[in-house]
């Protein structure tokens, strides 16, 4: 029993153990951040409060009378989640293609996934700090500056893929759809549940999706995988591209989604390629001036 308790002893204070001590406390302070705002976005909305009517006067604009001041009150039915879906039903959903609620609980659910994502989007900054503060301490200086970085870029990205998502791929996935149910001869509806299930789920996809170049520069940047492979590899990164472009499509556009989608993440590959080399041919020439000295 004391060999027992003398393993145990050692396990609780060995490093590795220190380590996930530390990993418990960032995701802690993660999971409180998405629980936090994800119940503001459920159960909080835009509010006002009337105030004496008050003049302000704003240099190179004008001036404005102030009558009511913005607030967040608690609104279940008027929360900021209900206020997106609703936009997201009104941007998204052609004319002629009606959305309706099947389950009792499933605009509920709904508003539960738009608030998860928001929650997330707004926390970014909260995950990110405590990634890096439990990361850095065991990187060398060049490795911190090389993530640095990579950060403004790998954010830039995923921003564009959600658009690329909200604008360009969502649109024409819900006009194929209801032209393809009217070719039924049925009537056009769409369940509240899964036309948010869609788009949420299309967003971060094509969120994800668009970090290959990052993926791709930051495996070059750290020796894993020399720029060469990718510019001699190409064919097979391109035919890759267009098989993740299958599995993001539902195959109902008649290969429209697909080709778009192919040829997007193609040109990202590309992209992700030339910077990669770019960086090879610096480190090279790095070493090169360093030998010659």
């Amino acid at each position: 029993m004391s060999s027992i308790a003398d393993g145990f002893g050692q396990l609780f204070q060995s490093p590795l153990f220190g380590h996930l001590q530390e990993l418990m406390v960032r995701l802690r302070r993660v999971v409180a951040s998405i629980f936090i705002f994800l119940a503001i976005f459920f159960i909080f909305g835009p509010g006002y409060i009337s105030v004496a009517p008050t003049s302000i006067s704003i240099p190179f604009i004008g001036t404005f009378v102030v009558t009511r001041i913005p607030i967040i009150l608690p609104s279940f039915i008027g929360s900021f989640s209900n206020i997106i879906v609703r936009f997201l039903i009104f941007r998204e959903v052609p004319a002629g293609l009606t959305v309706i609620n099947v389950g009792a609980f499933d605009s509920v659910y709904s508003s539960l996934q738009v608030s998860f994502l928001f929650s997330i989007v707004v926390s970014m900054p909260v995950i990110l700090t405590q990634l890096w503060k439990f990361v850095s301490p065991g990187l060398y200086q060049k490795e911190k500056e090389n993530i640095r970085w990579l950060i403004a870029p790998a954010v830039l990205l995923f921003i564009l893929g959600v658009l690329f998502a909200f604008f360009i791929v969502i649109p024409v996935l819900m006009y194929v759809v209801m032209l393809y149910i009217k070719s039924l001869g049925v009537q056009s509806f769409l369940s509240i549940k899964s036309f948010i299930t869609i788009v949420v789920g299309f967003m971060l996809a094509f969120g994800i999706s668009f970090e290959m170049p990052v993926v791709m520069v930051t495996l070059t940047k750290f020796g894993f995988v020399e720029a060469k492979v990718w510019v001699e590899n190409w064919r097979y990164g391109i035919l890759a591209s267009f098989i993740i472009a299958l599995l993001l499509s539902p195959g109902v556009t008649g290969g429209l989604i697909e080709s778009v989608i192919g040829l997007t993440l193609s040109a990202l590959y590309v992209v992700g390629a030339l910077v990669s080399s770019r960086i090879s041919n610096k480190r090279s020439a790095s070493k090169k001036d360093e030998e010659r000295k």
